[in-house]
């Protein structure tokens, strides 16, 4: 057994896929987790902090402009690294730059400016989501997509242990603009590695001069009442986790804790939590089936909120933090493992980009307009009410889980192209 997760996870193709999510994980924590905590030391109000969750709308809309990155090139600059490569390199600059701005960009006086400089950073990171994710689903064949998905979810936390616990950590001893402009050179450095690292052979896709094709293809595989029930599903699987994690790091910082232990706990512990729990979630995908793997991890996060309820109730005990992070990060990664196999397994090979674009932008609604209210709800109702509202929140996943498993295969909502 061990020889054949050996075999499933350490490969040169899950390797890259790695890298490459190391660099998706670290603007979108900058972005979800460092850029709230900042806000919250900089005193902003609660309810200004929630709103700043539309700064990730980008997220939700990437599907808009994922036709273009799948379809064109970029003049002379793909005739040289080719498709992929070149829209790759030209998202990481402009990453890059957006970052440095963020970091300077002083919240405490210029608030809309930070807002626009996150805005933009978002809107790259998107950028970049588009051409990885494509990527990853193209390089692997359907057995693997759920060690893929735990590799992603593994960059992911690693570019979270940069971009969260680094960042907090870095405080002690920088300011805030220099912790942004190292950020923007880890990921100039992970640009270069990747780069070099993508084969040229794997590096073109077919243009289809058509950008509809993706959405149409996607449309017309199912009834219209099962299409529905796909975008119900994504949209409610992650929702509950989404509303109290883009409230958690202003939570631990009203109740009391300071940034390193925020940084031990949330940032380096979490990881670790996240990690196993990713790994887990790829081998249930593996031996139980994606369903099954949703069910189980869908549970796990729903009662995983209301860790968060006793948190609050106890107050700023170490020990209860380190227990809320643990069972909210591993069911979070025991989960994220899961739903991005699954986001793969509807994708047509032949429009990656677009079609993955726009699965995954539908939960990203959830993050970035849904949840941008939160610190509205938690100036009127508390933080206890709070997260228990967000524990409901992920019960309408779990049932339609159970119905697809019943009458909705995997196999029938997969591409038969």
């Amino acid at each position: 057994m061990y020889e054949n997760i050996f075999k499933l996870y350490c490969n040169k193709k899950q390797f890259l896929i790695f890298l490459m999510g190391i660099s998706s994980g670290i603007p979108l924590y900058l972005i979800l987790s460092t850029l709230f905590i900042w806000l919250a030391r900089e005193n902003i109000d609660i309810s200004t902090i929630g709103l700043f969750a539309l700064t990730q709308i980008p997220w939700s809309l990437k599907f808009l402009w994922a036709p273009f990155i799948d379809n064109y090139k970029i003049p002379f600059l793909s005739n040289i690294l080719g498709q992929r490569k070149s829209w790759l390199l030209l998202t990481q600059l402009n990453l890059s730059i957006f970052i440095i701005f963020l970091g300077y960009s002083n919240p405490a006086d210029n608030l809309m400016i930070t807002a626009i400089f996150a805005l933009l950073v978002s809107f790259f990171s998107a950028s970049q989501d588009i051409i990885v994710d494509a990527y990853r689903i193209e390089i692997l064949n359907d057995n693997s997509q759920g060690a893929g998905a735990a590799m992603t979810q593994f960059g992911y936390r690693i570019g979270g242990l940069i971009a969260g616990a680094g960042s907090l950590y870095l405080t002690i001893h920088l300011s805030w603009e220099k912790i942004f402009l190292v950020v923007a050179i880890i990921i100039l450095f992970l640009m270069i590695l990747i780069i070099f690292v993508i084969p040229s052979k794997n590096n073109h896709v077919t243009s289809t001069k058509n950008l509809i094709t993706p959405f149409k293809e996607f449309i017309f595989r199912n009834s219209f009442f099962k299409i529905l029930l796909i975008f119900l599903f994504i949209f409610f699987f992650k929702f509950g986790d989404v509303i109290a994690g883009v409230m958690a790091n202003p939570f631990y910082v009203k109740i009391g804790f300071t940034n390193v232990e925020i940084a031990n706990a949330s940032k380096v512990f979490g990881v670790i939590m996240t990690i196993i729990g990713v790994f887990v979630g790829g081998y249930f995908v593996k031996v139980g089936g994606i369903l099954k793997a949703l069910l189980i991890s869908g549970f796990f996060q729903i009662i995983s909120n209301l860790l968060y309820v006793l948190l609050n109730i106890v107050g700023p005990e170490i020990n209860y933090l380190f227990l809320t992070v643990a069972g909210e990060n591993f069911s979070g990664g025991l989960g994220s493992a899961a739903f991005v196999a699954y986001l793969s397994a509807l994708c047509n090979k032949k429009y990656t980009g677009t079609q993955y674009a726009l699965l995954s932008s539908i939960m990203g609604l959830a993050r970035a307009i849904l949840s941008s209210p939160s610190g509205y709800f938690v100036e009127a109702f508390g933080w206890s009410i709070f997260f228990i509202f967000s524990t409901i929140c992920g019960l309408p996943a779990i049932l339609i889980i159970i119905w697809m498993w019943r009458k909705f295969p995997i196999e029938y909502q997969k591409s038969r192209i």
